[in-house]
């Protein structure tokens, strides 16, 4: 497949390395030639410098034999007017856009996307929200997805010294959790997968179950990891991330005594203009004299969201000094994210990684049901359905090959979760459940049958 992408900031490039894995033709485009460096050798992708709006751009990045286009450049104007070029001039099938803007996304301009022929209109910090939310009130989880209509969850819990499955083997994590339908499906230490049956569990590694909803509070009670009552939240930055949080907190029951805490008065009073159900306190997070007069130990969950990552940092260390459960931090650099992980702060949300993540699950087709991407640096979990032709079904999983990358989850047969045994046999219509590695689709595909296509 080829596929455009305009945009070499760090989401383009994320998304040309995770694609590019995947054997796709990539073309790269930005108008600023030192975003785009050497990346076309080190990526071994085409790159062009110039405005992906301009017909002639898209042209020789061959447009008119391309299959998607992600519009993921810093400019919304740049990105619609990409994809409306794309559709009109070069009949590009799918066109996947970045908006920021809030104005852009509120529904009194909503018919206005839709003129513009966007197949799928994603914004970061709406995404970014959304995934706070998802392992929000759950200690130390840093994802969780539920699959085929909340019949299974992944889950992934980030390792503590105090759980029984620490400095254990996966086989002996399964012994654990005997009785229960679930999995040990990949473990993510640092930016890096470790192998299964070779891994001993480390404190701070990101352990990562496929688990029946039935048996999904057991799970946590047998791992030591326990949910939180969200009966007092404390949001530290009311920028577009904040923002989109506290409008997705106030529509949810549960979460209760909302504050969120901002330090450009402008920003403040538009915040309490705007939100219904919070509190908004105009300071700053850092300030001592605030601090005392907040009282954090009457919170449960601290998020701290503002535009700079060392702020974000020491908000969370300090909310986790005040006894805070649950503390999250926002952070965009890297090296960042590994020393949050040591310094005891729950979880680091990076967006860009989230709007890649978003993309990701955009693209897939055929016949996949759903596509839940853990990283883009790490891989996904597909479910897909399996039919009678397909390598998949031919024979018992004990005689299947399972290709080195795959790790087979689950199925769901008949509306019901089944973690199955090497006895078991799936069959036409089931839906399968894969943890797919970085770089291991193809090898997916030929599991189901020849000719079958995720894209």
């Amino acid at each position: 497949m080829r596929i455009i992408i305009a945009g070499a900031g760090q989401v383009g490039i994320g998304l040309a390395k995770y694609l590019r894995a995947e054997k796709h033709d990539i073309v790269l485009i930005d108008n600023n030639v030192n975003r785009l460096g050497n990346l076309s050798e080190q990526l071994d992708i085409q790159t062009i410098e110039g405005s992906s709006a301009l017909p002639s751009v898209l042209e020789k990045a061959g447009a008119g034999q391309a299959d998607i286009l992600l519009a993921v450049t810093g400019n919304d104007e740049t990105n619609i007017v990409a994809c409306g070029v794309a559709h009109t001039l070069f009949n590009i099938p799918q066109r996947i856009v970045r908006i920021t803007s809030h104005e852009y996304l509120s529904t009194k301009y909503k018919e206005y996307l839709k003129s513009q022929n966007l197949d799928v209109v994603l914004s970061p910090e709406v995404e970014t929200a959304r995934h706070l939310l998802d392992s929000l009130t759950i200690s130390s989880a840093v994802d969780l997805f539920k699959l085929a209509e909340d019949q299974a969850r992944v889950i992934g819990l980030r390792c503590k010294k105090s759980s029984p499955m620490f400095s254990k083997t996966v086989k002996e994590v399964t012994q654990l959790l005997e009785g229960l339908r679930a999995k040990v499906i990949a473990i993510r230490r640092r930016h890096r997968l470790v192998p299964l049956q070779k891994a001993l569990i480390r404190y701070l590694d990101d352990v990562y179950f496929v688990v029946a909803k039935d048996d999904f509070q057991q799970l946590l009670d047998i791992l030591a990891y326990q949910k939180i009552d969200p009966n007092g939240v404390i949001v530290f930055g009311g920028g577009k991330v904040g923002y989109q949080l506290m409008r997705q907190m106030e529509q949810l029951p549960k979460y209760k005594n909302l504050t969120v805490v901002e330090k450009e008065e402008e920003r403040a009073v538009y915040l309490a203009e705007k939100l219904d159900k919070s509190v908004v306190i105009h300071g700053d997070g850092l300030d001592d004299a605030l601090m005392d007069d907040l009282n954090l130990k009457n919170y449960q969950i601290a998020i701290a969201t503002t535009q700079s990552d060392e702020s974000n940092i020491l908000l969370s260390l300090v909310s986790k000094r005040n006894q805070i459960d649950k503390t999250t931090a926002l952070i965009h650099n890297q090296l960042y994210s590994d020393l949050t992980f040591e310094m005891g702060i729950d979880a680091a949300i990076d967006p860009n990684a989230v709007l890649i993540s978003a993309i990701l699950q955009h693209i897939r087709k055929g016949r996949v049901k759903n596509d839940y991407f853990i990283s883009s640096v790490v891989g996904e979990i597909i479910e897909a359905e399996a039919m009678e032709t397909a390598k998949i079904t031919s024979k018992e999983i004990g005689k299947l090959k399972i290709p080195e990358g795959i790790v087979l989850a689950g199925v769901i047969r008949e509306g019901i979760f089944v973690l199955p045994d090497k006895h078991f046999q799936i069959k036409a219509g089931d839906s399968v459940l894969l943890f797919v590695e970085k770089g291991h689709v193809k090898e997916a595909e030929n599991l189901f049958t020849v000719g079958f296509s995720f894209f």
